[in-house]
């Protein structure tokens, strides 16, 4: 698991949404996954967002993220994993309910690519949704189209549209898939509710799927989210 420019670029632009959380856990510790003109292109990006950065500020020793993260205004993230071989400071094996010490604990909860591996997926993203305070935001940056055997699983829009907006009710900030070979290219994805088959999307090459969701102040009951092919446009 790593940031590379794709992930970089979207934490980028969400930057603004999290410059007042206190709190924040990332699903595992962050490898920076930049060569050097890359990283070059990530800095001019940040440059440009009027963050006064140099390719030296993002780089520490260990090859973590933790100071990338900070350049950009992000507050300290505690990172969950489900061994603590990296340093997570919190250890927990996402196919299992959240312990209670950890719900509703964090402004800020940031899947870089971990729930894909993860065999029960949905308790996963559960998870997620559970750590986050009221009102706080998850950003996700995970497998899409094209990336067979990368882990158990490939996500579809389905996941941030029918689970985190119309099952969990929250705001959707950005839904957007970006293929590894065309990071500049960034697809916005509508919500698939009622559209033929689910308002299907062929691509070439593997292909990442980026998502930023509000959590609401109040909860709404919950259901299990119905996949967007089989939901007809008058009952959502």
């Amino acid at each position: 698991m790593g940031i590379s420019l794709i992930p970089a670029a979207f934490l980028l632009r969400h930057a603004a949404h999290v410059k007042d959380a206190k709190s924040g856990v990332i699903l595992g510790r962050q490898k920076l996954h930049m060569k050097p003109g890359a990283l070059d292109r990530f800095v001019k990006l940040a440059q440009a967002s009027g963050y006064d950065v140099a390719p030296d500020d993002l780089r520490q020793e260990d090859g973590f993220t933790e100071r990338l993260l900070d350049a950009i205004g992000y507050p300290r993230l505690a990172a969950l994993d489900f061994t603590d071989a990296e340093g997570a400071e919190h250890v927990h094996d996402l196919n299992l309910p959240l312990p209670d010490a950890l719900k509703e604990r964090f402004d800020l909860v940031i899947d870089g690519g971990t729930t894909e591996h993860v065999f029960n997926i949905g308790q996963a993203i559960d998870n997620c949704y559970a750590m986050l305070k009221p009102g706080g935001l998850m950003l996700a940056y995970i497998a899409c189209d094209g990336w067979f055997g990368h882990g158990f699983f490939q996500t579809g829009p389905d996941v941030p549209w029918r689970y985190w907006h119309h099952t969990r009710g929250c705001e959707m900030l950005e839904v957007s898939v970006v293929g590894r070979r065309t990071p500049r290219k960034i697809v916005s994805i509508p919500d698939p509710t009622g559209r033929r088959r689910g308002g299907e999307m062929f691509f070439e090459g593997p292909q990442m799927l980026l998502y930023a969701a509000r959590k609401p102040l109040t909860a709404p009951p919950y259901a299990p989210p119905v996949q967007g092919h089989y939901v007809e446009v008058a009952h959502v």
